[in-house]
């Protein structure tokens, strides 16, 4: 039975600059209960805690590059908890995710996306600031090179007040290639002193590149300090001659500029070991125009 007319399309505004519908296609797949279609598409969905007082780091790897990959993820992260999510999306066919966050008093939740795109990849996050003082960083880098897409889409709800939150959303396309953001920062009445900050900033490095970006802000409170913004763009001419005039190649200095560029996403504090990965995917893609290998067979995982 075909489930192509509960597929969104470019018509649902949520979805209006990646067509699941035309990417599916005629493709067999099962829709199950849901509050979401990534959700309704999921085999189901994680319910994950983190323990009020405890630090978690969580580690999640989306490889596959024969089927589509969907996910759900609903966290509640207690009182002073300190949860840390990196997703690492290198799957070239149909990669999908939502995760909800509720965050209580005092918690801190830190994100970091690596997407790489694919026939449409997806990665949703869905946040709700439930407690007073939480803190929350939300940043993400996208790769995309020919053939592929790729969509950060996030959603940070503030309900009370006190919380600080930082977005920083990086990307660079080459030709045939598709690079999306789209953030809603939403300030209720109730969330007063709240201070968010939102940034995106897309490269694109050759013509028939595509970056989408529509980053929002709807604040109902009145003593907030709120900012946005977004810029798209090819690489710094200054600073590129300033690098070939020391004798870099113009290939290398590009790669340079590119690495610097994306890198100042990823979030200070995380292991060692996990930023090194991070930065050599980056980095081979840089050289190859693709992600690298998995190193690890295990797709997900808390450290």
């Amino acid at each position: 039975m075909s489930i192509a007319s509960e597929l969104p399309t470019r018509r649902n505004e949520a979805w209006k600059y990646s067509d699941l519908r035309k990417a599916i296609g005629e493709e067999r797949h099962t829709l199950r209960d849901g509050r979401d279609i990534i959700e309704r598409l999921a085999p189901g969905t994680q319910q994950l805690v983190a323990a009020p007082g405890k630090k978690h780091v969580f580690i999640e790897r989306m490889t596959d590059d024969r089927h589509m990959d969907a996910r759900s993820f609903d966290w509640t992260v207690g009182e002073s908890a300190e949860l840390t999510r990196v997703v690492i999306q290198t799957g070239k066919e149909l990669p999908l995710s939502i995760t909800r966050v509720r965050l209580a008093a005092r918690a801190k939740f830190t994100q970091f996306v690596l997407s790489f795109g694919a026939r449409l990849a997806r990665i949703e996050t869905h946040v709700a600031v439930e407690g007073e003082g939480v803190e929350v960083t939300m940043n993400g880098a996208y790769l995309a090179s020919a053939n592929r897409h790729a969509d950060l889409t996030s959603v940070i709800e503030h309900n009370a007040p006190g919380a600080v939150t930082r977005q920083l959303i990086k990307g660079v396309v080459r030709a045939g290639g598709r690079g999306v953001f789209q953030g809603k920062i939403v300030v209720e009445r109730a969330a007063q002193r709240t201070d968010a900050r939102q940034h995106h900033q897309g490269l694109l490095l050759e013509d028939g590149a595509e970056i989408f970006a529509k980053p929002e802000l709807m604040i109902h409170a009145d003593d907030v300090q709120c900012a946005h913004g977004n810029t798209a763009g090819g690489l710094d001419d200054r600073a590129l001659f300033y690098m070939r005039s020391r004798g870099i190649p113009e290939a290398d200095a590009r790669a340079l500029l590119i690495e610097a560029f994306l890198t100042e996403t990823i979030p200070a504090g995380l292991p060692e070991s996990l930023r090194d990965e991070l930065v050599f995917a980056i980095q081979t893609w840089l050289q190859t125009g693709q992600p690298p290998q998995p190193a690890v067979s295990d797709e997900e995982g808390m450290l």
